[in-house]
């Protein structure tokens, strides 16, 4: 159809369902016809909106599944995301690392190793099924030619029979019994092949699949790669939020951005990471606040430093240079208030104690004093403590000794 016609001649007609570019028109006798104004292309047939491949084009590519494979010889994990990252899963410590062990060198090895056998195997599959398929095809085709041949030997003798019946004047019904005969054994001839082909196609196919089968059976099926649990997931889920140093008040949608590539964020659900984010912000939260909670005060620490460790005839001085580094000696910052709680404690806890009473606190403070130790290995552990030394007797410190470990075998 000539352009020129669609364009001056013949009738436009306006159609709102036409694919852009198209435009339709009207012949004089009123018969339909569509014209693409930028290919210049006519067409009797309603213009399809969009090509079958442009179809398949504009369909979202298929996600691909996340791979784990168990490295041999090993509690560890190879993992490849579906956006592509590899990373090295420890099932033993339930943590994660970008880079691979050296320890795990060897094994990896091992692995690839595998992968390319079962690659190859997969390979010697796939030619065998096409060497299968190849002979089926040559079977039929082989069959296919035999039978034209059969059918155009039938008709040369069929045409040759003819002619010989048209040539003879004699008696019919001998040539009519004659040409009985030939296509009776025509027939059977025909029969017969057929039955032939068929028996050698069947032995054929049977001796193919008889060699796929043995081939198979060679073929080892590699375990299914260990997925990991739930548990394990949510693991590293929380362990990556900790690296990151989430805080108690950090916004969902603000931290995404910087959390969604790393692999470790896809290992949960699209549709709970929102929620096991806020779980993890709200329980951290309750943690800070229990901590501070349950510290104790600098006092109170020094107070602690104090009871287990001061004796009746200790001076400030030598308390404060015997534990000046400890860090509940440390807790409180003013010297002047350090020195009026240890002078306060001195007077009022300890000054009514005697020697032998301190002796004995030191002997249940000890817990490697048991029932079953000797003296000379308990002195050892006895003496660097300085009270010790207030009951200054050694047969006295023996003999108190020996009656606390009777009194706990009673006990």
């Amino acid at each position: 159809m000539n352009p020129a016609l669609v364009q001056g001649q013949h009738a436009l007609v306006y159609n709102p369902m036409l694919p852009p570019g198209w435009t339709e028109h009207r012949t004089p006798t009123g018969q339909p016809y569509w014209y693409n104004t930028i290919t210049a292309q006519t067409s009797w047939l309603f213009p399809s909106p969009l090509p079958p491949l442009a179809q398949q084009e504009n369909q979202p590519k298929k996600k691909k599944k996340q791979t784990k494979k168990k490295i041999p010889g090993t509690n560890w994990l190879f993992v490849l995301t579906h956006d592509g990252y590899e990373f090295f899963y420890d099932r033993d410590t339930k943590t994660s690392v970008w880079e691979m062990p050296e320890a795990l060198k060897g094994p990896m090895e091992e692995l690839n190793k595998l992968d390319e056998e079962k690659e190859r195997e997969s390979k010697l599959k796939q030619e065998n099924e096409a060497k299968l398929a190849q002979k089926e095809q040559e079977d039929a085709d082989n069959k296919k030619r035999m039978l034209e041949e059969q059918e155009a030997e039938q008709e040369a003798k069929r045409v040759k029979l003819e002619q010989e019946i048209a040539q003879e004047n004699g008696d019919n019904e001998e040539k009519e019994h004659s040409k009985e005969e030939d296509l009776e054994a025509t027939e059977m001839t025909e029969e017969d092949i057929m039955w032939q082909l068929q028996q050698m196609a069947e032995a054929e196919v049977e001796e193919a699949q008889a060699a796929q089968a043995a081939q198979e059976e060679q073929i080892k099926e590699e375990p299914k790669e260990p997925e990991l649990s739930e548990e394990e997931c949510l693991a590293q889920f929380n362990q990556l939020l900790a690296e990151r140093n989430i805080s108690p008040f950090a916004i969902y949608s603000a931290e995404y951005p910087k959390l969604m590539t790393d692999p470790r964020f896809s290992l949960v659900p699209h549709n709970k990471q929102k929620a096991l984010f806020n779980k993890y912000c709200n329980e951290l939260g309750e943690k800070i606040k229990n901590d501070k909670k349950n510290k104790k005060k600098p006092e109170d620490e020094f107070k602690d430093l104090l009871i287990s460790k001061v004796t009746q005839k200790m001076y400030w001085d030598d308390f404060r240079r015997k534990y000046k580094d400890d860090p509940r000696f440390k807790a409180l910052s003013v010297t002047k208030e350090k020195e009026a709680l240890f002078k306060d404690h001195v007077k009022h806890h300890l000054g009514k104690k005697k020697p032998t009473d301190e002796y004995m606190d030191l002997l249940r403070d000890t817990k490697d004093i048991r029932p079953g130790i000797r003296w000379r290995d308990a002195k050892k552990i006895l003496e660097k403590d300085d009270r010790y030394y207030l009951v200054e007797s050694k047969i006295d410190r023996e003999d108190l000794f020996r009656d606390y470990l009777q009194d706990m075998s009673s006990r």
